[in-house]
C-alpha cells in the first residue's frame, strides 16, 4: 500500500480558543495540575496561610485562597491573559527566582474549566471578581474580600471529553492532590497549609518554618525517632540541608524522594540517580527512604525553563552538588544500626525462650571489658542468643548483632578489597579442596578461576572434570592468620560456592557483576545461624565488625544491627 501525498492546505494562524486549549494540555493534564500552579501562584504572591479545598477529587470544585499581597483592580483582568505575568523581571530567563514566570497557569485553566478569582489589596477598600469559562469572560464585577486571592475552579475538563475520559477515578486524584500539597509544604515549611477534602481537613501543617517539624505534620509522629539530619554543606556554589529516615523505616516507591531547590520542589533526574546508587547497597531490593534534601544556590546557577510543568530544574553543577550528597547519605545509612520496635502489642507477644550461650572456657576477666570500635559505642559482651544472634550492652540500650550478616559483611570488604588492591600472598588451605564440576559448566568455571586468580584463588586442573583449590585469599574466620578464629566459616563451603558461580547467568560482564558475584562468594561461605560461638569469637566478630565501612548492612541491603533503645525498653516496662 503507497502512502498518498496530503493535500495542500494554507498556513494559517490558529483562532485564540484552539491555541489556548492546545497550550492548556501542556500546563492542566489533572486536578492536580490546577492545585499545583494556584498554590505555587500564592506562594509567589508571599502568602503566609493557604487553603485548599477540593469535592470529589477536584473534577467538581477547587478552590484555593489564600493571604497574599492579592491583585489590584486594574490588574486583574491581565492576569488572566496569556503570558501576562508580574514574576519576570526585566525579561531575564538567567535569574529566575519564583516559582512561576509564564504566566499560562491561569489562562490554560480558564480555557478547560470555569474559574473565578476574586482578589484584593491592602491598597484598594473594594476587590474585583472575575468569571471565565472556555477562556470567555462571562462575569465582571466588585466584591468584598480580604486582603488576598481566592480562585475557584469548576466543572474542569467539561468541554474537553477526551481529556476528562483519561482522568482515573476520585479517589486516585485526591491521592495525587495530597500528594502534591505534601512536596507544597516540604519546599515552604514557613507558610500554614491546609487542605480539605469533601470537607474534612486531611493535611494540616502550622508554617513554623522548621523542616523537621513540618516533615512531621506531613508523614506523621511515628517518624521522630527515625529521622536523621544531613550534615549541611556547601559544594559547587550551592548549599544543601535535608532530613532522611533511617534504614528500618522504608517505602516501596520513590514518591518520598523529595529535592528542593531555591524553594521549588523538583526532581534532577542526574542527582537522584546518584543519590539513588548511593543508598542502594544499604536498603532492602525495591525499598527507598524518606528523603528531603534543601538546596540553595545562586539563581543563575539553575535552568527552570526545561519541563512544561516545571517537575524537573537543571542545576549548573548538578554533579557536584549530587557526589557530595550521595558520599554524605551512604556515609550515614551504612553506620546507623536499625532500631527495634515492638509491631505489636508486647502482651500479644509469643514468650520469648533465649538460649544463651555457655562460656566455652574458664571466666576470663579481659573477655568482660567494653569493645571499642570506629562504628559503635564502646559495647559490652552478653552472650548469644538462639546461636543467631549476638547480644551486647551498648551506652544507649541494648545492641543485637545477626552473626550471618555480620561475617558476611567482613568477608565481603575482604574479597573486594583484594579485587581493588595489589596481589597478596594466598593462604595455603590445609588439605587441597577437589571439586568435580559437569561438564556443561567446565568453560565457565575456567573463565571464573581465571578471574579469580589475582584475588588468590589458586585451582588446578585435576582430570577431565575435576579441578582442585590448593590456596586461597586471607579470609577473616575462614582461612588465614587474621584476628577472627578460622573455625567461624566452612572451608568445605568453598567448593559450593564458587560451583554456584559457573552456574550464574552471563548476561552482564560489568564491574557490577562482577562484585555481585563477589557478594554472593562471602554469603556462601559466611558463619551459619544456628552454630554456637565462643566468646572470644563473638568478641572478635563485633570488633572486626565495627571496622569495616558499613556494619549496619550486610550486601544485600539487610540490617545486620538492631538496636533496642533504653526509651523503648522504659516504656514496655512502665519504668
Amino acid at each position: 500500500m503507497t502512502r498518498q501525498s496530503p493535500a495542500r492546505r494554507a498556513i494559517r494562524i490558529l483562532p485564540p480558543q484552539v491555541a489556548a486549549r492546545i497550550a492548556a494540555g501542556e500546563v492542566i493534564e489533572r486536578p492536580a495540575s490546577v492545585v499545583k500552579e494556584l498554590v505555587e501562584n500564592s506562594l509567589d504572591a508571599g502568602a503566609t496561610r493557604v487553603r485548599i479545598d477540593i469535592r470529589r477529587g477536584g473534577l467538581h470544585e477547587i478552590r484555593v485562597s489564600d493571604d497574599g499581597c492579592g491583585i489590584p483592580p486594574d490588574e486583574l483582568p491581565l492576569a488572566v491573559q496569556r503570558h501576562a505575568t508580574s514574576k519576570l523581571l526585566e525579561d531575564d530567563l538567567e535569574r529566575i527566582c519564583t516559582l512561576g514566570f509564564r504566566g499560562e497557569a491561569l489562562p490554560s485553566i480558564a480555557a478547560v474549566a470555569e474559574l473565578t478569582i476574586a482578589s484584593a489589596t491592602t491598597e484598594s477598600p473594594v476587590g474585583r471578581q472575575l468569571v471565565l469559562f472556555g477562556s470567555q469572560l462571562l462575569a465582571d464585577q466588585p466584591i468584598a474580600h480580604p486582603p488576598g486571592t481566592t480562585v475557584t475552579v469548576r466543572r474542569l475538563f467539561e468541554n474537553v471529553p477526551a481529556r476528562l475520559a483519561t482522568i482515573r477515578n476520585e479517589r486516585a486524584e485526591t491521592a495525587e492532590i495530597a500528594r502534591v500539597v505534601q512536596r507544597l509544604a516540604l519546599a515552604a515549611p514557613h507558610v500554614r497549609f491546609t487542605l480539605t477534602v469533601d470537607s474534612r481537613t486531611v493535611l494540616a501543617t502550622s508554617g513554623s518554618g522548621d523542616l523537621r517539624t513540618t516533615v512531621l505534620e506531613v508523614y506523621g509522629t511515628a517518624l521522630a525517632d527515625t529521622l536523621r539530619e544531613l550534615e549541611p554543606f556547601e559544594v559547587a556554589g550551592a548549599r544543601f540541608s535535608g532530613l532522611v529516615t533511617a534504614p528500618e523505616l522504608t517505602r516501596g516507591s520513590r514518591n518520598h524522594l523529595h529535592v528542593i531547590v531555591n524553594g521549588r520542589w523538583t526532581q534532577p533526574r542526574t542527582l537522584l540517580a546518584l543519590v539513588e546508587t548511593a543508598y542502594r547497597p544499604y536498603l532492602p531490593r525495591g525499598r527507598h527512604p524518606i528523603l528531603i534534601v534543601v538546596i540553595a544556590t545562586a539563581p543563575e546557577l539553575v535552568d527552570v525553563n526545561v519541563h512544561p510543568a516545571k517537575l524537573e530544574v537543571k542545576l549548573r553543577t548538578e554533579r557536584e552538588v549530587a557526589q557530595a550528597l550521595a558520599q554524605q547519605l551512604s556515609e550515614l545509612l551504612a553506620r546507623t544500626p536499625r532500631a527495634f520496635a515492638f509491631k505489636r502489642d508486647v502482651h500479644q507477644l509469643d514468650p520469648l525462650r533465649p538460649r544463651l550461650a555457655e562460656p566455652a572456657t574458664p571466666y576470663d576477666e579481659t573477655e568482660e571489658r567494653e569493645i571499642v570500635t570506629p562504628a559503635f559505642p564502646p559495647l559490652r559482651l552478653i552472650g548469644q542468643l538462639a546461636n543467631c544472634l549476638v547480644l551486647l550492652e551498648g551506652p544507649d540500650g541494648l545492641y543485637l548483632i545477626d552473626q550471618h550478616r555480620a561475617h558476611e559483611r567482613i568477608l565481603a570488604e575482604r574479597l573486594l578489597a583484594h579485587a581493588q588492591a595489589p596481589p597478596t600472598d594466598p593462604v595455603p588451605l590445609p588439605e587441597p579442596i577437589l571439586i568435580d564440576v559437569r561438564p556443561a559448566h567446565l568453560e565457565r568455571f575456567q573463565d571464573w578461576i581465571d578471574r579469580l586468580a589475582p584475588l588468590g584463588f589458586q585451582c588446578e586442573p585435576f582430570g577431565p572434570h575435576s579441578f582442585v583449590l590448593r590456596t586461597v585469599p586471607e579470609l577473616p574466620g575462614i582461612a588465614g592468620n587474621t584476628h577472627l578464629p578460622m573455625q567461624l566459616g566452612d572451608l568445605a563451603e568453598l567448593a559450593p560456592a564458587l560451583l554456584s558461580l559457573a552456574s550464574e547467568p552471563d548476561d552482564d560482564d560489568s564491574d557490577d557483576w562482577y562484585q555481585r558475584c563477589l557478594v554472593q562468594l562471602a554469603c556462601r561461605t559466611a558463619v551459619r545461624r544456628g552454630r554456637p560461638l565462643t566468646r572470644p569469637a563473638m568478641r572478635a566478630l563485633v570488633q572486626a565488625l565495627g571496622e569495616t565501612s558499613a556494619p549496619a548492612v550486610c550486601p544485600h541491603g539487610s540490617p545486620v544491627v538492631l538496636r533496642v533503645d533504653r526509651d523503648l525498653l522504659a516504656r514496655q516496662f512502665d519504668w
